[in-house]
């Protein structure tokens, strides 16, 4: 059974990213339903010509919340006010999707010249409470950029948030100790009147010339 246990966590990966997908695309939807006909040909005209971004035709607002950061203080709406917010879904003891994905957010916050960089927020959202203390969270950070925020709290806050973005993740509590977590690997996009944006396109990130990405992110301001 043992030898079996690689392809079986591939299976799973596999499984758990379709769901996730076909999340996004459920609430992509979901967005467009009683928005005016004129509102939703405009986000298709834009998304069209963009490479880099998914634009939602409704810019949904959040319902109100609290978590706290890595600093031990309140997270809550008015968090997101006047700046435009990248999150990214995950926890710290995640073997390769998050370090990697931080890596690719830290090359891109790198590429932001000065003035961009005040007007975007880098946010790490940790799904894993129970392991990830502030102090942890800070340290683990650390490692990727000062300037990046960890955030998390309550499980119920946290599942309200999650949803809201249009993620989805699942705690495997019972693989023990150093259980692992499923969860989406997108980009999350709030603006700063705290409304759910859109997202990332998928692999965008990973690209070494971030030009494109960045032109599009500017053009949001």
């Amino acid at each position: 059974m043992k030898k079996l246990t690689p392809y079986l966590l591939i299976v799973a990966v596999i499984i758990v990213g379709y769901f996730i997908n076909a999340e996004i695309l459920k609430q992509y939807k979901q967005s467009e339903e009683h928005e005016p006909k004129e509102v939703i040909d405009k986000t298709t005209s834009i998304n069209d010509q963009l490479k880099t971004l998914l634009i939602y035709p409704k810019k949904k607002n959040l319902l109100e919340f609290e978590l706290w950061d890595f600093n031990q203080q309140i997270f809550s709406n008015s968090n997101f006010n006047s700046k435009w917010n990248l999150i990214f879904i995950g926890y710290t003891n995640c073997p390769d999707v998050c370090p990697n994905t931080l890596n690719d957010l830290t090359h891109l916050y790198q590429a932001l010249n000065k003035d961009l960089r005040k007007k975007f927020q880098f946010i790490f959202f940790s799904v894993d409470p129970g392991r990830d203390t502030p102090e942890r969270m800070k340290a683990y950070l650390d490692n990727f950029h000062n300037d990046f925020i960890g955030i998390s709290g309550k499980k119920e806050q946290i599942d309200s948030l999650v949803h809201q973005l249009g993620g989805l993740y699942n705690l495997n509590t019972e693989e023990g100790d150093y259980y692992t977590v499923d969860h989406s690997g997108r980009i999350f996009i709030v603006d700063p009147a705290g409304r759910r944006f859109g997202i990332l396109k998928s692999g965008v990130l990973q690209s070494q010339n971030k030009a494109m990405l960045i032109n599009e992110l500017e053009s949001l301001l």
